[in-house]
């Protein structure tokens, strides 16, 4: 086998990761952020403001953090469901 023929043979990088953005809401206004189902770590968030960059920064549409933003105040965690991340910018998140 020779070398163009082996990385022919090879499945194309991935380049975006689909999952969802958990969040709960951690103390009055700190926030605990994870990328499922692949993310590698948690952070926490320790304001509404950071939370709005954070989902700004994760190209969430104004209405939708808004939205998310408003659930936190009256429940614990909120999912952004159906959301598909480049592994580019997971890394620049930090997810």
């Amino acid at each position: 086998m020779t070398l163009a023929v082996a990385q022919q043979e090879r499945p194309p990088a991935v380049l975006h990761r689909q999952g969802r953005l958990w969040i709960r809401r951690a103390g009055t206004s700190t926030y605990d952020v994870m990328f499922r189902p692949t993310g590698n770590a948690e952070f926490r968030i320790a304001t509404e403001d950071g939370l709005r960059a954070l989902l700004w920064g994760a190209t969430i549409p104004p209405a939708q953090i808004e939205e998310a933003i408003a659930a936190l105040r009256t429940n614990p965690e909120h999912e952004i469901r159906n959301l598909t991340l480049s592994v580019d910018r997971l890394r620049k998140l930090g997810l």
